[in-house]
């Protein structure tokens, strides 16, 4: 005969409040934010997130740190402390790490586990599921580049010879542009990362295959622009990470050395198309792709 014991375990119906696909919604971009950020995962997937955001945290306090000490603007530039746009500079690279290795979670583990079909047998759109995760996406895109602008703009407010409100009065300005830039960086990032998040389910070669496209390629395309040759300056299309310091360059009308862009004498609202365009394609693409699943 055979051992085998059947358990009852007493089957019990759902009786929570029925929330809709408002709740999905909720629930996916809860979820999505949890795994950026590696809550409820093993401890090696904090590392890296954690680790990054606090070297984030850290240097914000460091140019903090540097104004607080300097007691006024002319000291705190004489002694190091970044611009805005030379902030952007000093956060991107953090950033860029930051958004390869985390952000990959977001699409690969759901694909390669095989559940989305098991979402999408439910009242969910593709469109629910793919904005939640871009809208989980979005916020810590721009939380890592906004944080510390306005760190930095509430310090030098605070050490402003007219007052802290009157620096603020007269440099609303800034407020506008720092969003607007840290919303390029993040649009071309997240674009590129949707298309190749779609296809590579291993995080870790998402990851090398993000920044791959990122600086190796965006490198080469600088340097094939700077060839001179005829055509050449279509290259500059390629080098993907340069839109956003483009915008960032004419917006803070400042020269941090030029981009490729810049080099093939494309005007910034090319850079503009540039960054609305990779957003747009890794959204249809991405989009298509789930389509497929669904």
């Amino acid at each position: 005969m055979s051992d085998a014991v059947i358990f009852d375990r007493g089957y019990r119906a759902y009786d929570g409040a029925l929330r809709g696909r408002s709740g999905v919604r909720r629930a996916i971009y809860a979820d999505g934010v949890r795994r950026i950020l590696g809550l409820r995962r093993k401890a090696r997937r904090k590392v890296l997130p954690w680790g990054l955001l606090a070297i984030g945290v850290v240097l914000a306090s460091v140019f903090i740190g540097i104004q607080y000490v300097a007691g006024s603007l002319a000291a705190a530039a004489s002694e190091g402390l970044p611009s805005y746009p030379e902030l952007f500079d000093v956060y991107s690279r953090i950033s860029l790490l930051f958004l390869a290795v985390t952000i990959p979670e977001l699409l690969g583990p759901d694909r390669a586990h095989g559940v989305t079909s098991v979402y999408f047998s439910r009242p969910m759109t593709v469109g629910d599921y793919l904005g939640s995760k871009a809208a989980a996406y979005l916020s810590m895109a721009m939380a890592i580049y906004l944080v510390p602008q306005f760190a930095l703009h509430l310090g030098r407010a605070g050490l402003s010879n007219d007052g802290f409100l009157s620096y603020l009065g007269s440099n609303m300005d800034i407020v506008w542009k720092v969003v607007v830039v840290a919303l390029a960086f993040a649009l071309v990032h997240g674009g590129l990362l949707a298309i190749v998040s779609s296809y590579i389910d291993r995080t870790a070669f998402a990851a090398a295959t993000f920044l791959g496209i990122v600086i190796a390629g965006g490198g080469l395309a600088e340097t094939l622009t700077r060839a001179g040759f005829s055509g050449s300056e279509y290259f500059s299309l390629l080098a993907f990470d340069g839109f956003a310091r483009h915008i960032r360059d004419w917006l803070f009308d400042v020269d941090m050395g030029a981009t490729a862009t810049e080099l093939a004498g494309f005007s910034p609202w090319v850079a503009v198309g540039g960054v609305l365009a990779v957003a747009v394609a890794g959204s249809a693409w991405v989009y298509r792709s789930y389509r497929r699943l669904a």
